[in-house]
This record gives structure tokens, sequence and C-alpha cells, in this order.
């Protein structure tokens, strides 16, 4: 095999030539689904079509948008319940935004295959399938890749889309200032920012060739990622996994691994956009030194990174992860979830609005975390301990803030409950408030109300016994119009 080696200089990397002809391509769909040969781009098609065609259940095909030429950007789901939108963290593979880079582009076609396979069967799998939703887009740049023609070969595929522009340069950058903005920038690009803003990943890799690495933030910038010791940890993971395979594959750099700035900058990656603008944590997966890989090669590079592939993606089951929600209606809440003394801005990740959930991947440690949302009281829980591995689940209930829209200086209306703790009764007074009607409830702490009271205030402190009460926790709410307050009350007796 002869390889052709071409400095380009301004990118820093080596432009790779192969051998490589429509013998490396599938004459019809079976032997496209031995994965032993490239598809043609119907094939593709039927590919996917079929996948989601004969396992409904658990694979939807998703259309992100079209390229320039108005090919067909597609996207797998995998989950165990596909049509829902589930409280599960959301992962993401992408492949192949650089046309002629295709290792990748097959892999991932025969990993969707191997998980909807293994489903039900293998244990690892189906606990992917059953707590992740899985998000497969084989295909990033199919005009590059098929600059010639639909149905014959990958042979002249390029780098570049049909208006010559590197998709992996088109993303916003933050140190150039960028807005996270779609306009004038590509198709293919603008659909995956919406695609990308959409989802929410909280974990994904963009797969490409021309090197066997693991590249991790940031190809922009010098400085290291806030989470730099995580990132070095699941890199140094999925390299060591193929490195056991095959002791050869990915020998360079840091022993298969690099920081993207150390390698080499490069501006406007999606993989810096992602973690920058959208709180998501994605790496580079370099994972062929041929770009345009002969088919002959394809099964051997599937044996090496096939256990990788599928560590890597356990690695969004761990981490802290949890709920937030309303203390008083249960009502989910999206909130803002800040290590202290670790995060930046760029690294929060917030809970989702619909089901309150959150997913902080970091390393083993112990932190200490502030959990906020407008117009709530902010909570801080420390010495959170993580182990590698392992899920942390943390559910966190945030408090309204009474005060939360008031002029400053304004009289706070709220309730005062004392003594607390109490013995033989507690007192409610309602402050700054006219008369109306006070309605007390008092609930235990796992939710069971005790008791409900009901009665006109005209200004008096009101007095409830505790007689009927253990000792413990309670919770008293409040309520006078509209302002609800919830208080803890210890209770304990002589």
């Amino acid at each position: 095999m002869l390889n052709c080696f071409v400095f380009t200089g301004l990118d820093a990397q080596w432009t790779k030539s192969v051998q490589f002809d429509n013998g490396d391509m599938a004459t019809n769909l079976a032997e496209a689904l031995t994965f032993q040969k490239y598809p043609t781009y119907y094939q593709y098609l039927e590919m996917m079509q079929g996948f989601a065609a004969t396992y409904p259940e658990i694979c939807r095909l998703d259309t992100i948008g079209t390229s320039v030429e108005g090919r067909l950007l597609l996207a797998l789901k995998i989950s165990d319940n596909v049509a829902l939108d589930e409280k599960e963290a959301a992962f993401l593979y992408s492949s192949t935004m650089h046309g002629d880079e295709v290792v990748g582009f097959v892999l991932m076609l025969r990993l969707a295959d191997t998980l909807l396979n293994g489903y039900g069967y293998d244990s690892e799998i189906s606990t992917l399938i059953d707590n992740l939703e899985i998000w497969i887009n084989p295909l990033a740049n199919p005009d590059g890749s098929y600059s010639d023609d639909n149905n014959l070969s990958l042979e002249n595929a390029g780098r570049l889309n049909m208006f010559n522009v590197d998709l992996n340069r088109d993303f916003p950058e933050a140190t150039r200032g960028d807005a996270d903005d779609p306009t004038d920038r590509e198709p293919e690009t603008r659909h995956m920012m919406a695609f990308l803003k959409e989802k929410q990943f909280t974990m994904a890799a963009n797969i490409h060739s021309g090197e066997e690495v693991v590249n991790y933030p940031w190809d922009g910038k010098p400085a290291p990622h806030v989470d730099d010791n995580w990132y070095k940890f699941i890199s140094r993971e999925y390299a060591d996994e193929a490195k056991a395979v095959d002791p050869d594959y990915m020998w360079a750099f840091e022993n298969g691994i690099t920081n993207g700035w150390d390698w080499y900058e490069a501006l406007g990656t999606r993989q810096d956009y992602v973690n920058y603008y959208l709180g998501g944590r994605e790496v580079t997966l370099e994972l062929s030194y041929e770009f345009l890989l002969p088919s002959s090669e394809l099964e051997h590079h599937w044996n090496i990174n096939e256990r990788s592939l599928l560590n890597y993606m356990s690695q969004c089951l761990y981490g802290i992860r949890g709920t937030v929600s309303d203390l008083v209606s249960g009502d989910p809440l999206r909130a803002k979830i800040f290590v202290m003394n670790h995060d930046s801005a760029y690294s929060v990740v917030h809970s989702s609005a619909v089901h309150g959930d959150y997913y902080r991947l970091i390393k083993e440690g112990v932190y200490d975390l502030v959990v906020s949302a407008p117009d709530y009281i902010s909570d801080t829980i420390l010495s959170v301990s993580v182990t590698d591995y392992q899920a942390t689940n943390l559910d966190i209930q945030l408090e309204k803030d009474a005060t939360a829209g008031l002029e400053p200086g304004a009289p706070i209306p709220g309730f005062r409950i004392y003594p607390n703790p109490a013995i033989h009764s507690f007192m409610v007074e309602a402050q700054n408030m006219p008369p109306g009607e006070l309605d007390i409830s008092v609930h235990a702490i796992d939710g069971r109300m005790i008791y409900h009271h009901s009665q006109p205030y005209h200004g008096t402190a009101i007095e409830f016994s505790t007689a009927h009460m253990e000792p413990g926790i309670y919770l008293v709410r409040c309520t006078s119009g509209t302002l609800l307050e919830v208080h803890r009350l210890m209770v304990i007796k002589p």
C-alpha cells in the first residue's frame, strides 16, 4: 500500500492519500450490512431506515437537516422507550464531518447494529440502552463524502463541504468572541448547532481520521479545561482499552491521548463549541492514520475500537446526578449546579426544565455544590463524594424565595414560626401582611400530612399544639392569598 504524506502547514496536520477504489465499495445492501465494505449513499439510507424499521421499539430515525446539495443529515436514536423524552442523560457519537475521513462512518453503522442486536441479550449493552438516550450520526458531511455520485465510490471524497468550507472550523469560537449564533454559517453547521442545543447532550464524541489519538479540550486555547483530569482519565481509558487489542495502535503523543492545543491550534471546532457554549463534554476521536481507509482494514479497526466505544459511553452513567425540584409542589426546576472552587462559567451544568434531571460528570473526589434557580433560595450541599465508575445520586429541593420581585427596601411579607424547636406548641405569625385567610398544614419529612387548619387572620399570632406530634422534623406549609412559604420545624418532647 502506498501512502503519500503532504504537510499542510496552517492546519498543522498531514493529508494522506492511499489506494482506494470501487473495490472498497459494497455492491449491494447485503454486502454493506457485513460492514466489510463502504456503502453507497443510497445503501446508507437503506441501512439507517432498516435499523429503525427492524427495531421500532428501541430505534428511531431522525433527520437533523439537509446538506448544501440536499443530502440527508441523519441520526439514530436508540433507547428503551424510544418514542418518549425520558429522564435520562443524552449521549452522541458523530462521525465524518470531514468527508474523506470515513472509518468512523462504517464503525458507527456497525455500532448501531451491535447495540440493536445486543439489547436484551448482552447485559452491558442493555444497561446502556435502558439508562441513556443514545444518538448516532454516522455521516455529518455527506456532500464531502459522495462528492462525485451517490451510487459510486468514496474514492474522490473530500474533506470540505460543497462550498469548500471545513465544517470543523465553522462553529462559534470563544477566543474570537463569537456569539452563539448560526447566522452566516454553513447549512450543515446550522443544523448541527440546532440539534446539539435541542438535545443538550451530556457527553459526546466527534470521530475523525488522520491520526490515532484521543484529542480532548481545548483546541483553541492553551489553558486547560477545569475538568482536565477527568478528560485525561476518560481519554486514557479509551486509548488503553484499544491498545490492549493492538499494542501498535495509538502509540504516539502521550501514548494515545493529547490536549488539542498541545497538538496544534484549531479555531471553530465542534469539540470546543460543545464544551464552551453548551456546557457539554465532548472529545475528538482520531481512529485511523489513513483518511480513506481501505475496506480490508475495517474489521481490524472495529475489533480495536469496539470495547473502547462501549466503555466511553458507559462514562455517561457516572458522576453526580439527580433531580432538582420545588420543595412544596415537587415540580421540576431548571437550575444551575455549580461546583464550588472548581467550575468556570462554561463548565456548569443545568437541570432540565422538563424533568429536573441533571448530570455532572467529574473526576473522583469530594466537592461542594451550590444549586440555584431564579426566584428560589440557593442551596449549598457540602462534601459530595464522587467515586470513579460509580454514580453519586443527589436529589435537591429548592425553597421559593418570598422576596422575589419585591422593590428594594419594601417591607417583606412572610411568616414567622416560633419557638423552634417547639416543645408543647408553636406560634405562626404573619408579618407585613393585611388581614386575610391563613391556611396551615403540617407535614412529616416524608411528605405525609399530619394535620391541616384554616382560619381568618387579624394580625395576631396563632398557636398550634404539638400534643399529637412525635419528636422530629416537620414541614409547616403557610399560605395566605398568593404568598406561600414552607418552614422546617423541630419538635422535641420533655
